[in-house]
């Protein structure tokens, strides 16, 4: 490496250029390769990200697909919420998990998935009431686990919407 150094600079000056000369170079190669690096990425995130669209989209028309098949299937429209997800359509989402609880009202996690899906769209007391009701029926399995994060989910949704889940405990209990 020192002795690398010792030709470029014997070379810089017998070209008549001071080590600065060598040291620009050097930097400026360095900047236009970082600059061909930082292209190729950006493209490549591109690429990737088109890619993950059309995963999502073919994932939607696939549980779409499965429903048509079979209407009553609230597994499939559980799936057909957390493709909406990917994608960001939380009112479709919110369409999707109802339609699974509606098939089965006791699916806890469809419950709980409707509830963040409420949280997104800034909808507080249908977030509330759905985790009120996930968290009733973890309970009523035993599910500790998911109790405990349902809770969590619980003290921040009370926190966020100052409040609202007393008195959505109240209208869900009556």
């Amino acid at each position: 490496m020192i002795s690398c150094l010792r030709l470029c600079t014997f070379l810089s000056f017998w070209k008549g250029h001071t080590i600065i000369y060598s040291v620009a170079k050097g930097l400026f190669v360095l900047l236009v390769l970082t600059g061909i690096l930082a292209a190729q990425v950006k493209e490549t995130l591109a690429i990737d990200f088109k890619t993950y669209l059309q995963g999502a989209k073919a994932e939607i028309l696939r549980h779409k697909k499965i429903i048509q098949e079979d209407p009553l299937d609230a597994v499939a429209y559980f799936d057909l919420g957390m493709a909406y997800l990917a994608l960001g359509r939380h009112e479709d989402e919110v369409d999707a998990y109802q339609e699974a609880i509606k098939l089965n009202p006791k699916y806890a996690v469809a419950h709980y998935n409707l509830s963040k899906a409420y949280d997104l769209l800034k909808d507080g007391p249908n977030a509330i009431k759905h985790m009120l009701r996930a968290q009733e029926l973890y309970s009523q399995k035993r599910n500790h686990t998911q109790m405990r994060k349902v809770q969590r989910q619980l003290k921040f949704l009370n926190l966020k919407y100052q409040g609202l889940s007393s008195s959505i405990s109240m209208d869900h209990q009556n």
